[in-house]
């Protein structure tokens, strides 16, 4: 059995963090590293000893906890993928996870809009690392990475790189908007990897295809999309588009799994064979309450997730 509840009228902002005073003793607000430039999220390891940062222009960090409690902000990122990152009005690297067996295997999961330069022209004479094109049609990509410690540094052999959603411009999560993009990256009780992205349509006003305001031309020229996709916001409601979807894939290979609900065993990369839930708009954040759902990734129950639909 699976249970969605739908959060509505839910705000996200950046500005600046006031002094907190808080009624109960046991209660206080300590300073975590310093210079951060547009951290969209964090998340402590299993144990408490670390604590990921994630930038929105494709850095992700660690704060170590030392013998006194406090988290101490390693210099040198984990991660720096900001060539390859879409950092440009509500997109960015916005989804970050640690494997269930981070402490043993290192592994990481990150979630992020590629940028068009970067998706039309890595690996060909064309590419210029200094490039980059906002404004336009690109993807949503999930590529996983495993960690180690080089000296007292823990950072990502690039070599371990493997990517499990949009290999190609053909197989990402469409992006054709300002917003509307991807979401959340969760591991689910029974091991299987949750991945949101809205609905790639315009937030301007009704988009039922072939909007001006989006990037839907190049999108349908580039592959990005295919042409019964050109239907705007009611991709979130297409069984075979990953637009508007919360989508559940095997973290070792990115397939859907069996227990999806329109999984299919000759196409198990199709975006059917790993949507579970559709007809989202901007599914931003979501979370997983926690002691909910099987262990079991045959059993098909993800657990009472909370999704954040901007």
């Amino acid at each position: 059995m699976k249970k969605l509840c739908l959060l509505v009228s839910f705000s996200f902002f950046c500005g600046n963090v006031l002094a907190q005073t808080f009624a109960d003793p046991n209660f206080t607000a300590l300073p975590i590293g310093s210079g951060w430039n547009s951290p969209a999220g964090a998340v402590f390891s299993k144990d408490g000893q670390k604590l990921f940062v994630w930038e929105r222009a494709g850095r992700l960090y660690v704060c170590n906890r030392d013998g006194a409690g406090n988290y101490i902000k390693q210099t040198t990122p984990v991660a720096d993928i900001a060539e390859e990152v879409a950092n440009w009005d509500a997109h960015g690297m916005l989804g970050f996870a640690m494997d269930p067996g981070f402490e043993s295997n290192g592994l990481i999961y990150l979630l992020y809009v590629v940028d068009r330069h970067h998706l039309l022209n890595f690996g060909t004479p064309a590419y210029n690392p200094n490039t980059s094109i906002s404004g336009q049609a690109t993807i949503g990509r999930v590529t996983r990475y495993q960690t180690s410690m080089t000296g007292s540094n823990l950072v990502i052999n690039p070599s371990s790189r493997q990517i499990l959603i949009g290999e190609t411009k053909s197989t990402g999560m469409p992006i054709l908007h300002h917003s509307h993009g991807i979401g959340t990256l969760a591991f689910a009780a029974d091991g299987t990897l949750l991945v949101t992205i809205g609905d790639a349509a315009s937030y301007e006003g009704i988009d039922a295809g072939s909007n001006g305001g989006t990037f839907y031309q190049a999108a349908l020229t580039d592959g990005i999309i295919r042409p019964e996709e050109n239907v705007g916001a009611f991709r979130a409601q297409m069984i075979n588009s990953m637009s508007g979807k919360l989508l559940r894939i095997n973290p070792q290979t990115g397939d859907g799994v069996p227990s999806n609900p329109f999984y299919s065993a000759a196409e198990p990369r199709a975006p059917k064979s790993r949507v579970w839930a559709l007809g989202i708009r901007n599914s931003f954040r979501i979370f997983i309450k926690p002691g909910t759902g099987s262990t079991d990734p045959a059993v098909g129950d993800i657990g009472e997730v909370y999704l954040g639909d901007v």
